[in-house]
């Protein structure tokens, strides 16, 4: 047993019982370490009411006794009140006499068997009706009815697969054999040999976590593979996952082989890559090398809904706990966890399959499902489901009882060896006493517990068959006293129906007249005595007075007693009055007595006298504090209308249908230039055309909001009263009459000079920069970068692309100047650039002496080949007129292909227009390879020119990168090349002189 003690005083203390990793392996001890990351997280913020949770970690013993001795040493010596964990079934139900008998809570996160409901456990994990069951269902309908179950010698697997064998005969499938291998054993071969003989459609396994590792393994070894007989492992996660995939060969061979659970680590919900971030880090590990599974994950959140139930009950005791919990929801990983009254959680079915990748990928998904531990038995009626429920639960307990049977067969198999073993060298006469006793003290105790389980069995038939006639002979007993009272009921309500038909419908009409005004009606009654009484009020005195028509009928006096005291004399003289002169009334007053708010009623009563003297007020009560509001609401609104109208930035006016000023603030005024609104509308009331610079424009306006109604974004230049002009922005609306007759008009005006020069401003700076990006990018790529488009890329199938390069030109930069060497380049370059403009190509760029442009981008064209060789030829041309520094001229080397392209920008910064693809490559290498003075084309851009243009074949060259290819060399074209080709602009044909 490992304690961990913590020396603060502040604590509450909790216990962790799991198995070490030597007896279940590495998964369980993950779920410990799952349940001290929650912990941690806790106590990270601040613990629980004010105390950090410190955890008694305890390794759980292999042995029942001895897990009995430990779950009692941390209740009654530590007085620890909840455990968490609890490992496997048959510890758990070792612990479960303890928690009762002290009170104590176990929160169990493991999927677990069912037939089982303590109060005293929270079972977090999934029962088999919401894994087992569904996953089976689907199985059947999906992969095949011929079933073989194999599963691990205990209780989860022995009761799991007696639910398995009564789905499977439910749904006529076929259970062609059921097999159990001991905990010890770890070789399959023999039932791997059964597998293939029996020949199975598909294969079950409730082999624990760490035995599915080593099934699955030999499994593949075997040769078998998924597609023929797939392998539905009701206990393989994630974990076993990650370590099968490590240790096969060809994690391939595992592919189709699936699994169900109720949380797969793939999820996509914020909550459970939340709690993957928070594992990868308290485990240290990747989040790619992470793995956790459904009971750790389930592991981690029961500490927290603990948690918020200890907050909600304001205490750690156990049953004010265990009572807050029913309220708790909290966000798992795996979804939604809040427990139920029978101490389960709802929660998902999922049926995942390994991918080829190594993880598994999710097929299929219910959600969510409501736990059923005892198979359904517990939506019978009371009952039914108690009979059930004890036939259920004596067979989990004969379940169990015979496994522990089995497992002392076993010890005893075990005792009479290692007795043989501690005999040896002693006679085979002198070990048999000793062997003989051991082995019968055994047998006997075996023999018993044997024959108990039978006479159990045997009683539980039994009493199921007694308690079914039993419920039988009750039902039919019941129907005939049922029939009988029915009949009785039915004669009697024949002699009342008629009359009572009557009397319903008179109240219905009454009622719903009376139920749906919009307030209180009522009768009250003023007797010769004095007193009072109503007897009649409708049910909306809680809305209106706050108190039911019983307070409000007894204690009649409330109702003058709840008016504000300085209405009440009012109130009650006006009601004075009205009985003295029987004279209808209204009156408005206030209720405070009931409110934080002061309501406002309305009373409007009609007095009469009865035949025995009374005064006899109807009437109705009517909340109009909504009215009341608007009233207040509609005053402030008009004050507040003032006092925005004289304090308002814009200008603001109101105009007959002329455009004469009937009303305008001093903001309107300022931007006029006027001191006030006064000296405003007497200036230019006759007149108020002459605000205009342009009468048209004045006239223009008056006719738009007279045809449309409303004028928006006005734009006009008006004078101020020193006659400097201004820019202003009119928003106005047309106001009508009843008749739809156009009366006036109003709006407001802002004076937008600054704002004009702002945009005159940036109009030219835009057109600066709109300029500059031209020469930088294609017109039509700008104008999508003007949309908005960030990313700008196009495929085109059939472009024609040029390179062109300046023969020996890096000799000939090392021996001019660097003013000289940049000369001649722009006036080359630009000489071709005016070549691309003539003839609609795209240059895309120059690199050193190299000149690169396509034809067909980014507009398509049908003659791109054309276009492209008539640029060629030109540009051999126009090279001519340029001169070395020794009278030589410049010698071009260009090269042309014609395929597919990508073409789009790229950068953030120095934005570039650029093109890719093998096309580009191919055309890049044809100058690369071709000759000095020469255009090289390849054999896809001849086919589109050979009957416009005259081609040298030159033959197959070796062009590297590609091998050889077929080229040409384009000599001219057949026809006349156009003369407008060559009027080059005097700037882009002069001659460049050098003294070289």
């Amino acid at each position: 047993m490992n304690i961990e003690n913590n020396k603060r005083t502040e604590v509450i203390r909790i216990g962790v019982m799991h198995f070490p990793s030597t007896i279940l392996g590495t998964g369980d001890a993950l779920v410990k370490d799952a349940t001290l990351m929650a912990i941690a997280e806790i106590n990270q913020s601040g613990g629980i009411l004010g105390k950090i949770v410190e955890p008694i970690v305890v390794d759980i013993a292999s042995n029942d006794y001895n897990i009995t001795v430990q779950a009692r040493y941390l209740i009654s010596e530590l007085n620890i009140s909840n455990l968490f964990g609890g490992g496997s079934s048959s510890s758990r139900k070792s612990i479960i006499p303890i928690l009762e008998k002290h009170q104590a809570q176990l929160w169990y996160p493991y999927y677990y068997e069912g037939l089982e409901s303590s109060k005293n456990v929270f079972y977090t994990g999934a029962c088999p009706n919401q894994v087992v069951q569904p996953a089976v269902n689907w199985l059947l309908q999906n992969k095949g009815n011929g079933i073989y179950l194999i599963g691990t010698d205990g209780i989860y697997s022995r009761t799991v697969n007696k639910i398995i064998r009564a789905q499977i005969k439910q749904q006529n499938g076929l259970l062609l054999h059921e097999d159990y291998i001991s905990h010890e054993m770890c070789e399959y071969q023999d039932s791997i040999a059964k597998i293939k003989h029996i020949d199975p459609e598909v294969v079950i396994s409730t082999l624990n976590p760490e035995k599915s590792v080593a099934f699955l393994q030999q499994y593949a070894e075997a040769g078998i593979k998924a597609q023929d007989i797939p392998v539905l492992s009701m206990r393989l996660t994630d974990v076993e996952l990650r370590q099968l995939s490590q240790d096969i060969d060809d994690p391939s061979a595992i592919a189709g082989h699936l699994t169900c659970a109720n949380y797969f680590q793939s999820l996509e919900t914020f909550q459970n890559q939340d709690f993957l971030r928070k594992a990868a880090i308290w485990f240290g590990v990747d989040r790619d090398r992470l793995a956790v599974n459904a009971v750790m994950q389930s592991a981690y959140t029961q500490v927290f809904l603990w948690k918020q139930a200890v907050e909600a009950a304001q205490t750690f005791d156990v049953l004010p706990v265990r009572q807050a919990v029913y309220d708790q929801i909290c966000l798992a990983p795996a979804g939604k966890m809040k427990i139920t009254p029978n101490h389960h959680i709802d929660t998902a079915c999922r049926v995942a399959e390994i991918g080829v990748t190594g993880k598994f990928e999710i097929l299929y998904t219910v959600d969510p499902i409501k736990p059923l531990p005892w198979l359904g038995a517990e939506e019978l009626n009371p009952n039914q489901s108690t009979v059930v429920i004890e036939m259920l639960t004596e067979i989990a307990q004969s379940i169990q009882r015979g496994w522990k049977f089995e497992k002392e067969a076993q010890d005893l198999e075990f005792t009479i060896t290692r007795l043989l073993g501690r005999g040896q060298g002693k006679g085979r006469n002198q070990l048999a006493p000793e062997i003989t006793r051991a082995a019968m003290s055994k047998m006997f105790k075996a023999n018993q517990r044997l024959l108990k389980s039978q006479s159990d069995l045997l009683n539980v038939e039994g009493e199921l068959r007694d308690a079914n006639e039993l419920l039988e002979r009750r039902i039919e007993q019941r129907t005939l006293q049922l029939q009988k009272t029915i009949k009785q009921l039915q004669n009697e309500a024949a002699d009342r129906q008629q009359a009572e038909i009557l009397l319903r419908e008179s109240q219905q009409r009454f009622s719903a007249i009376a139920d749906n005004v919009p307030g209180v009606v009522y009768r009250a009654v003023l007797h010769p005595d004095g007193r009072v009484s109503m007897p009649y009020i409708s049910p909306r005195t809680l809305e209106i007075f706050g108190i039911s028509v019983e307070e409000f009928t007894e204690h009649l006096e409330w109702v003058f007693d709840m008016a504000h005291p300085e209405d009440r004399a009012a109130l009650n003289e006006m009601v004075r009055l009205s009985a003295e002169a029987l004279m209808t009334f209204e009156h408005e007053y206030r209720v405070s007595s009931f409110f934080k708010k002061v309501k406002w009623v309305r009373i409007i009563s009609q007095p009469h006298h009865n035949q025995h003297g009374d005064t006899v007020w109807d009437g109705v009560i009517i909340d109009i504090s909504h009215q009341k509001q608007i009233e207040e609401s509609l005053r402030q609104a008009e004050e507040k209308y003032r006092s925005i109208f004289e304090h308002a930035i814009e200008g603001i006016f109101q105009a007959q249908t002329d455009g004469c000023y009937i009303n305008a603030n001093p903001a309107l005024a300022y931007i006029y230039g006027y001191e006030t609104p006064t000296q405003l509308l007497t200036e230019v009331k006759t007149e108020p055309s002459r605000l205009f610079t342009e009468p048209k424009r004045y006239q223009e306006f008056l006719r738009q909001i007279e045809l449309e109604g409303s004028v928006a974004s006005f734009e006009a230049q008006v004078y101020k009263s020193d006659r400097s002009i201004i820019w202003i922005l009119i928003n106005a609306r047309a106001n009508y009459d009843e008749q739809g007759n156009f009366i006036s008009y109003e709006g407001l005006v802002q004076d937008i000079t600054e704002r004009k020069k702002a945009e005159q401003a940036l109009k030219a700076e835009q057109e600066k920069s709109e300029n500059l990006l031209l020469n930088i990018l294609p017109k039509e790529i700008v104008n999508q970068l003007k949309s908005g488009n960030n990313a700008i890329a196009s495929r085109s199938d059939n472009v024609s692309i040029l390179f062109a390069d300046i023969v020996d030109f890096t000799a000939l930069s090392t021996q001019v100047s660097p003013n000289d060497l940049v000369t001649m380049l722009n006036g080359i370059f630009s000489s071709f650039d005016i070549l691309a403009d003539q003839l609609g190509l795209e240059k895309i760029k120059t690199i050193g002496d190299a000149y690169m442009v396509v034809g067909g981008l980014p507009t398509a064209r049908s003659d791109h080949a054309e276009a492209i060789a008539e640029m060629a030829l030109a540009m051999q041309k126009v090279i001519s007129n340029f001169k070395r520094g020794d009278d030589t001229t410049f010698r071009l080397r260009i090269g042309i292909n014609t395929g597919p392209v990508v073409a789009g920008v790229i950068g953030i910064r120095k934005f570039i227009y650029d093109l890719w693809g093998d096309a580009v490559n191919v055309a890049s290498r044809m100058e690369s390879h071709g000759l000095a003075g020469g255009i090289q084309v390849t054999q896809t851009t001849y086919e589109l020119l050979k009957d416009k243009y005259s081609f040298w074949h030159r033959g197959k060259i070796f062009v590297k990168g590609r091998g050889e290819m077929d080229t040409y060399m384009l000599l001219d074209s057949k026809a006349q090349l156009r003369p407008d080709i060559l009027d080059l602009s005097k700037e882009g044909t002069q001659s460049v002189s050098s003294s070289v």
